[in-house]
């Protein structure tokens, strides 16, 4: 206890975990306002996520950090809200197949690589930054086929980046004095920079409607769920457009840039994996870009950055609340309670993974045993899996073979970056890296 006490003066919850809560299946953390738990064992995860979901929603922490800027959409939502939209949405998505805008995703990435190269050899950039950046860009090219050089794109991307970085939610100090009764004010620079998201994301709508009306014709997310309609043959109003596409720019943007500059960040003092990636990538591509059906035959790229996600989730805590008081094996948990899963803890729990800090991507090579169910969760568990998984997945696959075959990523200060726990688990400060150019420069 007084441990704890010593270190609220942190503001992370990844800087003040104790050695228990990677060994044991239900830790409490013994200070503040309301009782929290963290929940590791897969099979109570299960419980909560799944088989008992509806006595616990999302939590308070969480629909007060995302909602100004997500408002009902599936990230947050709950009840027959989500299960309307959720349905509402599956097939429209499932018919707008990630290979139809795969074009746009490569045509994003190949610019951002001419627009690193042009920056000259061995120029310093924030690798969190130009990551963002990129994965921004193919989000907003996939969703309305417009690219982040137009303005209200550029201006989405600014403001979202303010937003990520200031709500209050994810501070440790927010956490242990919450109140469900008493959500945490946004405070107005938040909840503003979340308005600026939302009217650009509606603009575009509104000029998509415009350019429908012409008889212009469009294959991306945008138009999905535009085309989508409910059982009784109505659409999404646009209110709730916008919620759902804001969601879909959140999940593909900012799960893969996360993940992406750790594992950029890895590779980059690995030898032999980062050597094996670029003999997959050579072998299976030569030097033509990246197609759509390469995906599977880049096995080890995916190992990678499976393993990557094993180390550094993009998000670190999945809190819900217990609307009933229940057990959780043989934990009470009452009414009201906070219950955190966190695939932080989970990926690196020792009585869950072998060598659990270490960087192996074998884990996750062709032949290997896949994980035990409850084990690896990065994106979730259950139906309400991130909207972003396959996204983000092939998004990596594209990033790294396209990226690593041209440049080298050589981290400036590695022993200064340090996670910490945002709307994703992020390095504090950025990673700093030298771009070097590699001698050849596929076409």
């Amino acid at each position: 206890m007084a441990w704890w006490i010593a270190t609220r003066q942190k503001r992370d919850l990844l800087e003040v975990l104790t050695r228990d809560a990677y060994t044991e299946p239900v830790v409490r953390i013994p200070v503040g306002k309301r009782k929290v738990f963290l929940v590791s064992e897969p099979e109570l995860i299960r419980r909560v996520f799944v088989d008992s979901r509806g006595i616990y929603p999302k939590s308070d922490l969480m629909r007060a950090a995302l909602s100004p800027l997500v408002g009902e959409g599936v990230l947050v939502s709950d009840g027959e809200t989500w299960e309307h939209d959720r349905h509402m949405l599956e097939p429209a998505f499932a018919h707008m197949r990630l290979e139809q805008v795969f074009p746009m995703m490569l045509d994003a990435v190949r610019d951002h690589a001419a627009h690193l190269h042009g920056l000259g050899h061995g120029v310093v950039i924030d690798l969190e930054e130009e990551l963002s950046r990129v994965t921004a860009d193919i989000m907003l090219r996939a969703i309305f086929s417009e690219p982040m050089s137009g303005p209200d794109a550029a201006e989405v991307f600014a403001a979202f980046m303010r937003y990520q970085r200031a709500a209050p939610q994810f501070d440790l100090d927010v956490i242990l004095r919450s109140d469900p009764d008493d959500p945490e004010p946004t405070p107005p620079g938040v909840a503003e920079d979340a308005d600026t998201v939302r009217r650009l994301i509606g603009r575009m709508v509104q000029k998509r409607h415009t350019a429908l009306a012409r008889g212009e014709a469009f294959v991306d997310f945008a138009q999905a769920a535009i085309d989508a309609r409910n059982p009784y043959g109505a659409p999404l109003s646009q209110e709730r457009l916008i919620d759902q596409l804001t969601v879909l720019f959140l999940a593909g943007h900012e799960t893969s840039a996360s993940a992406l500059t750790w594992t950029l960040f890895m590779l980059g003092r690995q030898v032999g994996p980062l050597a094996a990636l670029r003999q997959e990538v050579s072998d299976v591509l030569g030097d033509r870009p990246m197609a759509f059906n390469d995906a599977k035959a880049l096995l080890w790229t995916r190992a990678i950055f499976r393993e990557a996600l094993r180390l550094y989730p993009p998000a670190g805590f999945l809190t819900r609340v217990a609307l009933v008081d229940d057990m959780l094996g043989y934990t009470a948990i009452p009414r009201g309670s906070l219950v955190v899963v966190s695939p932080w803890l989970v990926h690196r729990h020792s009585a869950l993974w072998r060598d659990a800090d270490r960087f192996d991507p074998t884990r996750f090579a062709e032949g290997a045993p896949a994980p035990k169910p409850g084990t690896y969760i990065p994106f979730g568990m259950g139906p309400r899996v991130c909207t972003g998984a396959a996204i983000a997945q092939l998004e990596a696959q594209l990033i790294l073979a396209e990226y690593l075959r041209r440049f080298d990523f050589d981290p400036a200060h590695p022993e200064r970056v340090m996670p910490v726990s945002r709307v994703t688990i992020r390095p504090r400060g950025g990673v700093l890296c030298r771009v070097l150019h590699r001698e050849r420069t596929p076409g």
